[in-house]
């Protein structure tokens, strides 16, 4: 299936091996490092999820230029990308006995996080702030090792909520259990060293609990588009586009946002500036 229609489709567009091994080896041990961890010596291990704020940002195009073509697909060209980098802030999951095993169905379990992102703008249906939401997959993941967790079919909800408040919605300010309780389709995000994963940014999310007696090791980026989306008027849609629509079930919209776009300081960026972790996923 070509990357559109499978983004289209199923709102998520995956590309394996575009990112080399050595490569995800190499920024792993340096950020491992960083934090004191030893992989060998698992008295360094910390439990739960650790999550490193951004050192450095590679150029897309020149660490996975497949992925940077998939992304280029979705969203219309290059020049349509005002952020599509892959920084290095690893999420790491490591195992952790003192936490409940849950599974992504039971979506109301007492160790869920489930979220939509993007805690640092004021939401609307066409926010340019987030176009797409990247899932790397910097080692292999398999289930029970604390893989993303997914409601695939929350896209639909979410497009149709914020299509109803076009004067915008705070960070935090959608119906979460509300969407999932209207959900089916729960997934887990598995999958090799190397994948990179371009996710509808209306996807509804959570971080799951490490059972293994490994690391799970991904990153979560964020594709910040020039403008934002069109859903209606003339001209091509690009598959970004096509996906809300279809959403929403509709062929164009003539939507127009009659709230103030802005910028949000986030806990997160808090917790980085005091020196902790942002929330997880």
């Amino acid at each position: 299936m070509r990357c559109a229609d499978q983004f289209v489709e199923q709102g998520m567009a995956v590309v394996e091996d575009a990112l080399d091994p050595a490569f995800c080896e190499e920024v792993i041990a340096r950020r491992l490092a960083e934090i004191g961890v030893d992989e060998r010596d698992r008295g360094t291990w910390p439990a739960g999820w650790q999550n490193l704020s951004v050192t450095t940002a590679y150029p897309l195009a020149e660490v996975a230029p497949r992925a940077a073509q998939a992304l280029h697909e979705l969203v219309g060209g290059p020049d349509a990308v005002a952020f599509g980098d892959l920084p290095d802030n690893l999420i790491v999951n490591f195992p952790d006995p003192g936490r409940t095993w849950w599974p992504p169905e039971e979506w109301d379990s007492p160790g869920a996080g489930w979220h939509k992102d993007g805690d640092w703008f004021r939401h609307f249906l066409d926010s340019p702030e987030q176009g797409l939401l990247g899932i790397i997959l910097w080692r292999d993941v398999v289930e029970r090792q604390g893989p993303t967790y997914v409601a695939a079919d929350s896209i639909a909800p979410v497009a149709r909520f914020l299509a109803d408040h076009p004067e915008g919605v705070e960070p935090g300010g959608f119906p979460i259990r509300d969407v999932l309780s209207a959900c089916r389709d729960f997934r887990t995000v598995t999958g090799r060293q190397g994948t990179v994963i371009w996710a509808h940014a209306f996807l509804v999310h959570s971080a799951s609990v490490n059972t293994t007696d490994r690391l799970r090791i991904i990153s979560n980026t964020t594709v910040m588009l020039r403008h934002p989306p069109v859903f209606s008027g003339p001209g091509h849609r690009t598959p970004l586009e096509r996906s809300v629509l279809a959403a929403l079930g509709v062929d164009e919209l003539d939507f127009v946002s009659t709230g103030d776009r802005g910028r949000v300081v986030s806990e997160r960026e808090r917790k980085w500036a005091g020196g902790a972790g942002q929330s997880p996923g």
